[in-house]
């Protein structure tokens, strides 16, 4: 057998498995933060046994690339890297808020915003532009602070977001049209079409492709002064 696989760890976990077109193993654990490490592996191997799919019988992996947690997407991309290695699969990087803007999308957006929380009292906007393939990241995911959503450059026809409860308050005209989303769907991942996410031939282009985009370093918060002590 050969199977297609996509992890993400942006936002938790969510794994899916597909054999062609088909879905045939499709499951998600909440966010763990820094136990990512010690709990995805155990996680990943339990699922695929669920279904007696071996790591060698996955000849192509699909990772979530973000924005999202600095400690899940380290420990996914690298654990599906060791993988890699050692089975010769191929993998890719698809943006994880990919899978948030295609669900979200309507019939004639044309651009949409996917929302993720920023942390500080910020969002950060990934962006994605409609092309005849799909949807492609139209610009760098921006920190911004919710009023300048507003602006006519950070503007989208919609919105999503898998982070609904933990956003700072949005002005009215965004939350109106936003979709809260309980969690990154991995199969939508898998089905991202090649034609704007192609897979890469060589070990130094997937290494380029999964390029993990961090919402914030590990640390974000403004170091504290040191105190004086009296000799």
């Amino acid at each position: 057998m050969a199977f297609h696989a996509s992890l993400d760890t942006s936002i938790g976990f969510s794994l899916a498995v597909l054999d062609g077109s088909q879905v045939v193993l499709q499951a998600t654990m909440p966010g763990m933060g820094r136990e990512s490490d010690r709990l995805l592996t155990p996680w990943l191997m339990s699922q695929l046994a669920t279904k007696g799919i071996s790591l060698q019988e996955i000849t192509h992996w699909t990772l979530g690339t973000g924005p999202g947690s600095f400690a899940g997407l380290r420990c996914g991309i690298a654990m599906v890297k060791g993988i890699v290695a050692v089975t010769g699969a191929v993998m890719r990087g698809v943006p994880s808020a990919y899978a948030l803007a295609v669900q979200a999308a309507t019939p004639v957006a044309q651009m949409v915003g996917v929302l993720h929380d920023g942390r500080c009292g910020q969002v950060l906007l990934a962006k994605f532009s409609r092309h005849a393939d799909g949807f492609r990241l139209a610009d760098d995911p921006t920190p911004l602070n919710p009023q300048e959503l507003l602006a006519e450059a950070n503007r989208c026809d919609c919105y999503a977001t898998a982070q609904a409860d933990s956003l700072p308050e949005l002005p009215p005209e965004i939350a109106e049209c936003l979709k809260a989303l309980p969690e990154i769907d991995a199969s939508e991942l898998a089905r991202a079409p090649e034609a704007l996410y192609p897979w890469p031939t060589d070990m130094a282009g997937m290494e380029q492709s999964t390029m993990p985009l961090y919402v914030r370093q590990a640390v974000f918060v403004k170091p504290a002064e040191l105190r004086k002590f009296k000799v």
